[in-house]
């Protein structure tokens, strides 16, 4: 699995949440040959199920636990459908051994932890106090999954997303 450690120093203050309207887009890999041949929308919901409680000098952002969500399949142009898995879950854990553990994170993609694509981040804001980016390949990468889970301030998960087809393998390269 893809990891990006994100430190979240910046979340101690207080921040604007930002629209959760917006269209994620898709993957950029860069080779300019590829074409988008359709895409559908998706939304969340789900629950939070807190893992180390919330410092109280912590203000905002707190994604330690296991967000565990459903996908909805809504509009868009695919002629065949995705068919989302019942249920998703990824594990957001403290990161013990960073210098400052209370904001370095590691993510576990609990659904299948062997699956070495999936890419999982969680910042602050979006459609609640944390959002979460989870994104999906199939096997040859032309088929992606790009949710993004928000977690609420009643531990409850909303969030949108989108399925895409593409014609080029859409896993980006591995960093060097």
């Amino acid at each position: 699995m893809r990891t990006t450690s994100t430190i979240f120093a910046s979340l101690v203050g207080s921040l604007g949440l930002f629209a959760t309207a917006c269209d994620p887009g898709s993957v950029d890999t860069g080779n300019g040959t590829d074409e988008l041949l359709c895409s559908t929308s998706l939304t969340m919901v789900g629950t939070f199920a807190v893992g180390t409680p919330k410092p109280a000098e912590i203000n905002g952002c707190w994604p330690i636990g296991t967000w565990t969500f459903a996908a909805t399949v809504g509009e868009g142009d695919c002629t065949d459908m995705p068919a989302p898995l019942a249920e998703y879950a990824i594990r957001v854990d403290r990161n013990l051994e960073s210098e400052d553990p209370d904001f370095s994170w590691l993510y576990t993609y609990v659904t299948d932890p062997a699956d070495m694509t999936a890419s999982i981040d969680v910042t602050s804001g979006g459609g609640g106090l944390c959002e979460a980016t989870v994104m999906l390949f199939s096997a040859d990468g032309k088929r992606v999954w790009n949710m993004h889970p928000a977690l609420q301030a009643d531990n409850s998960v909303t969030g949108i997303g989108d399925y895409e087809v593409h014609t080029t393998d859409q896993v980006p390269a591995e960093d060097p």
